[in-house]
């Protein structure tokens, strides 16, 4: 019996090494950095995912402390009924023991006059939910036999500190009768993700940014639009500092090389603009706009500089940040040459620069 075997080639072997790759290592998905998050992180990630909830609620409160009665993460909605968040942090799936107590805590709170009953509850679990709670929570009927039949061993002596709880008389007329157990569910660990990803400005920052595609940039229109007035304007002054018959667009119909330059801006100010959009989508808050700043910081010599006239430094300065780096920046491996000049045009646009005097 043969009981060595030549170990075959690894699966990277023959996989192209990437820019993101060669610099941070074997990416981690974004499952298992969920997974691994500790109760800190954890709480950090549901503040984040409640910035998502908070466009499609009235407002959304975090009730904190060993008094929330069940409820974690309260989202009000615009038809004056409430949805609440049950955040759990556990290394392990939640199991039906940890499902039922909540629910009790809730059914029991709710028939004490505390609040009313919501319009739906999410257990949001770091380690999502095992297949016993999974399966109850598919089924209405279900779960609220399964509170029942367990509530002297699961709920009874858990629900308060002071007493115990019994599950009879008119408490058990409301969980029997009153409570609709279809509002249960759970969200999924992918669908948090996928929500965190599609509509939070912190998921690069928390998983990284390695699974991003930045769009291509638009095509510049025919017609100039009204944000691109400012910077045309300039560039034109520039032009006329060495061209005194160029006032206008249409003048550059007879100076071929100055009208190839004016597309060449536009194109450029449009990647800009699209990169300025990935940043706001994908990126924290600020992203670009740090961007633009370390732009001007990285001119600034160029632009207090004496030069001859407005195209001459128009030129000196195009040519000098193509050479810039950016390489502290998060957006760096996003950036062509084209948005380095097109940040410049927009700086333009936002009176920080100025290519003649």
């Amino acid at each position: 019996m043969e009981l060595e075997n030549e170990i075959p080639p690894p699966k990277s072997a023959n996989a192209p090494l990437s820019a993101v790759s060669a610099l941070a290592g074997e990416v981690i998905s974004p499952l298992k950095r969920l997974q691994h998050m500790d109760e800190d992180d954890w709480e950090e990630f549901t503040c984040e995912l409640a910035t998502y909830w908070k466009t499609q609620y009235l407002r959304v409160n975090r009730v904190g402390g060993a008094g929330d009665m069940g409820r974690d993460v309260i989202a009000y909605t615009p038809d004056g009924s409430w949805e609440n968040f049950q955040c759990k942090y556990y290394s392990s799936p939640l199991n039906l023991t940890d499902v039922l107590l909540e629910i009790g805590k809730l059914c029991y709170h709710s028939h004490q006059g505390h609040f009313s009953m919501p319009a739906k509850y999410y257990f949001v679990a770091k380690s999502g939910l095992n297949g016993a709670s999974l399966n109850a929570l598919k089924d209405s009927n279900k779960l609220k036999a399964e509170l029942i039949s367990g509530w002297d061993k699961k709920c009874k002596d858990k629900i308060t500190k002071k007493n115990s709880v019994r599950l009879e008389g008119d408490f058990l007329k409301f969980v029997e009768h009153d409570v609709d157990f279809t509002i249960f569910d759970q969200i999924p660990q992918l669908k948090l993700i996928e929500l965190h990803k599609n509509h939070t400005p912190y998921y690069i920052r928390r998983f990284g940014a390695s699974e991003f595609d930045r769009p291509a940039p638009a095509t510049p229109p025919n017609d100039i639009q009204s944000n691109e007035l400012k910077y045309i304007a300039e560039l034109l002054k520039a032009i006329e500092s060495i061209e005194s018959q160029v006032n206008s667009v249409d003048d550059l119909e007879a100076f071929p090389e100055f009208l190839t330059e004016l597309k060449s801006a536009r194109k450029n100010f449009y990647s800009a603009e699209s990169l300025e959009k990935f940043s706001r989508d994908s990126m924290p808050p600020d992203t670009y706009e740090n961007l633009l700043e370390d732009c001007y910081e990285a001119i600034s010599s160029l632009v207090l500089m004496v030069h001859n006239n407005g195209w001459d430094k128009y030129l000196a300065i195009s040519s000098h940040v193509t050479q810039v780096s950016f390489s502290s920046h998060p957006l760096n491996l996003y950036m062509s040459i084209r948005d380095k000049k097109g940040a410049c045009h927009q700086l333009v646009n936002k009176g920080s620069l100025k290519w003649n005097k």
